[in-house]
């Protein structure tokens, strides 16, 4: 079972819980809620129906020792299996195109089963609405620390965001409990967990009459009945006319029943208002119409607290949607009722455009193009749209808090004059009716407050909309600028970019031929081939240990800059054109030590590391450039004055030091250049003559020539580079 799902139910409070299948009939019996786990094996419970278990199956809980997790709200427990079962997504709608509340009022309505994510471009949390047979119920983890909201909260929350919510269908099946060897009458899990608040039958049923044909007779008197504005005393109690929920879209059932028949101002109320759920709430509701006695309080607290109330309504409800489905009656199968819901489980189109295509790619993500092409030109109409419906809201609500008001006042008066009448003394009166003031103000102070809050969100939401339409008309320029450079490039737009040394420093040149047999650089050494034969069958490869596709290097691809660069225009000047100039100026044996060491050339490492062993422990030395053969020995070091100035004393006295180390160590170096894209200080050319003994009195037969021992040295050549082309400058040639 998924990581994530196991660590939010372990945070569950745990209850008591016999062990094996004793335990889970106690948990089925008691209408629980939750999780319940037996080492890797979980189950997921609801209002006491097995919805699912997973990591293996019902006898895994056979007298093992178990541990139960009371879900913080119904919805979690199915939410949780739909997910770790898996399901098919049916559509995927944008939420500006297609709202949550209208995709929730057709799939109440079509008896769905599944669950809706809006998550998708949505940065304040994750949004649920989970439906069972068309009854539903949400949830919401909101923040980065996951906060949980239910019910009509999370809901509307969920509502109110912007962002690509998917629609997803999910084959739930009840997971029947394997029956007591000790009940002397086994029966089934879900008989067993029939919840026992189940209504009372009609009384003017009979009791041969099928449950569900009765229901349904009973519906259709409920819709063929036309709504009456003002209540009378002769409407059935709730007790005696059990009403099924009707999925509302875009409008409710008239409420008329939440005010008192006995009161004439709540009937004028009745007509005079909306009903008490407000207007564009889709999700269905399951109420009896109340009776006189309680419908006057019901009011009250629905006036008082309306979110939390419907938050109660809808989560009471949509759980009783398992219950619905495992009704039986005169020995009727417990599934038959899941099947007819199973039959009706295909989702009504929204919107065509929007749902998923048939090659099975999303329309949300074309819906959520096309609103980003349009956002700034729709931008002010939706806010102005929202912001109506917002004031409609609050003057409907404040319409039900004054309705509510003369309610608690008439309340107030009744109760003084019931006190006066059992006897209590005038203190008692005058106390309740101060408190009832002081509630009354203390709820006014809140509504207050509520409203200052709720402006001060809308100006939060007004804001975060112009900060969205500017981040599209920013994106919308940068993928202009973005075509501009494409095409300026030819084609290409940089993806990543790299510094030139950090390019320089990750690239690997290798010497390689396309027919080995034949013009290699060790045939023109011998005399066995021209200029032109090597050239056509000598190439540079490069290796890199980064990624070059749209890699750029100074605002350029990164093969571009690197064949400009110096660094490889050298490397290709040293394997193509030095051993003939060297050759055909007469020079072989005055540079015998560089002209024999250019055929082992194998690899060119660029901003490298020379190591070796002293006798004090591993020394290191850097070169702008080396050459190495195939056993990885340095042939030919050089470092590079790729700027203006002047190549010093210094910069090349450097060079000599560093090579004189590597070359005391390693017999396999041959030559150390020192490349200029200016010129040489007359103090660099006499620093170079000292170091190698070149001046007129050296009996030396090699140029430039540094000795280290009667047998073993290496050449120091200067080399000057204009306009991509190579000059040797030390020794002359």
């Amino acid at each position: 079972m998924d990581s994530q799902t196991i660590d939010a139910v372990t945070e569950w409070d745990t209850v008591p819980v016999e062990s094996g299948y004793e335990g889970l009939h106690r948990l089925a019996d008691d209408g629980f809620s939750g999780a319940v786990s037996s080492g890797m094996t979980w189950a997921f419970v609801l209002n006491g129906r097995f919805v699912g278990v997973f990591e293996g199956d019902i006898d895994a809980f056979e007298d093992a020792e178990l541990t139960a997790y009371r879900a913080p709200d119904p919805a979690l427990p199915l939410l949780f299996a739909m997910r770790e079962i898996g399901g098919e997504t049916r559509a995927s709608y944008y939420t500006n195109n297609t709202p949550l509340s209208e995709a929730d009022s057709t799939l109440s309505a079509g008896g769905f089963t599944g669950y809706v994510e809006l998550s998708e471009n949505v940065l304040s949390g994750d949004y649920y609405v989970v439906y069972y047979g068309g009854k539903s119920m949400s949830a919401a983890f909101v923040g980065s620390s996951e906060r949980l909201l239910t019910g009509d909260e999370a809901f509307e929350r969920a509502d109110d965001e912007v962002g690509i919510y998917e629609v997803k269908e999910v084959d739930v099946s009840i997971v029947e409990l394997p029956e007591l060897e000790t009940d002397d009458e086994p029966e089934s899990a879900v008989a067993a967990a029939e919840p026992e608040s189940d209504p009372e039958p009609d009384p003017d049923v009979d009791a041969g009459d099928d449950p569900e044909a009765t229901a349904d007779d009973g519906e259709k008197a409920d819709d063929d009945e036309p709504t009456d504005d003002e209540p009378t005393d002769d409407d059935a109690p709730a007790e005696e006319t059990p009403t099924r929920p009707e999925p509302r879209a875009g409008g409710a059932t008239a409420d008329a029943e939440s005010a008192s028949p006995d009161s004439d101002e709540a009937a004028d109320d009745a007509t005079e208002t909306e009903p008490a759920a407000a207007p564009d709430d889709p999700r269905p509701e399951a109420q009896a119409p109340a009776t006189a006695a309680q419908s006057e309080p019901a009011a009250e607290t629905a006036a008082q607290e309306p979110t939390e109330a419907g938050g109660e309504e809808r989560d009471d409800d949509a759980p009783d949607a398992l219950a619905d489905t495992q009704s039986a009656g005169d020995g009727d199968d417990p599934f038959s009722a899941e099947e007819k819901w199973r039959e009706a489980r295909s989702i009504p189109s929204l919107d065509p455009s929007e749902s998923s295509t048939t090659n099975g790619e999303s329309g949300g993500a074309a819906a959520a193009q096309a609103q980003r092409q349009t956002q700034r030109g729709r931008s002010s109409a939706n806010a102005s749209q929202r912001s109506s419906d917002r004031q409609e809201a609050r003057r409907r609500r404040r319409r039900e808090e004054r309705q509510a008001k003369r309610r608690r006042e008439a309340a107030a008066e009744a109760a003084a004059e019931t006190a006066e009448e059992t006897g209590e003394s005038a203190e008692a009166v005058a106390e309740l009716k101060d408190k009832l003031d002081e509630a009354e103000e203390r709820r006014e102070e809140l509504a207050d407050e509520r409203d200052e809050l709720e402006v001060e969100r809308d100006e939060y939401r007004e804001r975060a909309e112009e900060l969205d339409a500017r981040v599209e008309e920013l994106e919308s320029e940068v993928e202009r600028l973005q075509s501009e450079l494409e095409a300026a490039n030819g084609g290409f737009v940089a993806e990543e970019s790299l510094s030139p040394e950090q390019a320089l420093s990750g690239t690997n040149l290798f010497v390689r031929y396309d027919r080995k047999g034949q013009a290699t650089l060790e045939h023109a050494h011998d005399g066995q081939a021209a200029r032109d034969e090597v050239i056509d069958n000598l190439r540079l490869e490069h290796h890199t240990t980064f990624d070059t596709e749209g890699l750029a290097v100074e605002g350029v691809p990164y093969e571009e800059f690197l064949h400009d660069s110096t660094e490889y225009g050298f490397a290709e000047w040293v394997v193509t054109d030095l051993l003939y100039e060297i050759g055909e100026t007469g020079n072989r044996s005055s540079l015998a030590d560089l002209f024999d060491a250019l055929p082992r050339i194998d690899r060119i490492e660029l901003r490298g590391v020379v190591g070796f062993e002293t006798e004090s422990g591993v020394e290191e030395r850097e070169f702008d450039v080396i050459f190495r053969d195939q056993m990885g020995d340095p042939l030919f070091v050089a470092d590079m004055n790729t700027s203006r100035n002047a190549a010093t004393e210094a910069m090349v006295a450097s060079l000599v030091k560093n090579a004189r180390t590597v070359a005391e160590a390693d017999d396999a170096m041959a030559t150390a250049f020192y490349v200029t894209e200016s010129f040489f200080e007359p103090e660099a050319l006499e620093a170079v003559a000292e170091e190698t003994g070149g001046g007129f009195l050296s009996r030396s037969k090699r140029k430039s020539f540094v000795k280290l021992s009667r047998k073993q040295g290496y050449h120091v050549c200067l080399v000057e580079a204009r306009n991509n082309e190579f000059h040797v400058n030390v020794p002359e040639l």
